[in-house]
């Protein structure tokens, strides 16, 4: 009989997915973890316990509701490369209290369907992400002053990292019809991309279109920054107008929660799959 790991019972499992996945959400991650160990009887779902199993070929991890596998909406198995990616998305299926499954509270499971489904072949998804090289956010500077100073000082040492290791030299410039850049440049770009697999390829895809920046979610995968570095990065310009003009209740807070998930759940979704 095949080895499951269940999340409701497997408590090293779930204390250590919690401690990473805290900032994936903007509501209670805890609190609806906790409800739904404590408080069982009062769950209406169509399973009781989320698992993971060997996959039958042994090509990776296979997620289960109870006995039947999960599946993707395009109706491929949610077979995981990674243990601990796996423990994750299960972790995703534990904590839905009741009814449809609330995809908001579901990144990784979202990023997984998104690699095995591939509702975009690879050139246009590639082609799609290579549309940010010209205008990148982290190259297209303010007219001079405070803010592109400060934009300097962000985006600076993360294009040199990238300059020393992989040669990209990409051009900053505070021309309103964005930064040119050259076909060096873009041809390396390309072939790096192409060179993802389709989980790291889905990472970048969303934390491209997230961050409107091919600089930072590349600096992010290749190690260069963090993910609250690249969180910081992507709201230079936002932050220096909070303060200069103040923030805007709930208003502020809520963009910068949802962009937090955007770009945190890409980013753990990405360093789970390097675990074994």
């Amino acid at each position: 009989m095949a080895t499951s790991w269940v999340i409701s019972q497997s408590r090293p499992s779930a204390s250590r997915l919690l401690a990473l996945l805290p900032h994936l959400f903007v509501g209670g991650v805890r609190e609806a973890h906790t409800s739904a160990s404590n408080t069982t009887s009062k769950i209406s779902r169509f399973y009781k316990a989320a698992h993971v199993v060997p996959a039958e070929d042994r090509s990776g991890f296979q997620v289960m509701l109870d006995r039947k596998p999960v599946r993707t909406p395009g109706k491929k198995l949610a077979v995981l490369p990674s243990h601990p990616l796996a423990l994750a998305v299960a972790a995703e299926w534990e904590w839905q209290e009741k009814g449809k499954p609330q995809l908001h509270t579901m990144p990784m499971m979202s990023l997984v369907a998104h690699a095995l489904d591939q509702p975009r072949p690879r050139d246009k998804v590639i082609a799609h992400i290579m549309n940010y090289v010209h205008t990148d956010a982290a190259c297209c500077l303010y007219e001079r002053g405070t803010l592109a100073r400060r934009q300097q000082e962000v985006f600076g040492p993360i294009l040199e990292a990238l300059r020393q290791d992989a040669g990209w030299r990409f051009l900053m410039s505070d021309n309103i019809a964005g930064s040119h850049q050259t076909d060096e440049l873009v041809e390396g770009v390309r072939a790096w991309l192409a060179g993802l697999d389709d989980w790291h390829l889905a990472a970048m895809e969303q934390l491209t279109g997230t961050t409107k920046s091919v600089v930072i979610p590349a600096a992010l995968l290749r190690g260069h920054i963090t993910p609250a570095q690249a969180l910081a990065a992507a709201r230079v310009e936002e932050d220096f107008q909070a303060e200069e003009w103040g923030r805007v209740e709930a208003g502020h807070d809520l963009d910068e929660a949802d962009l937090r998930s955007r770009v945190f759940g890409p980013s753990l979704f990405v360093r789970l799959l390097q675990m074994r």
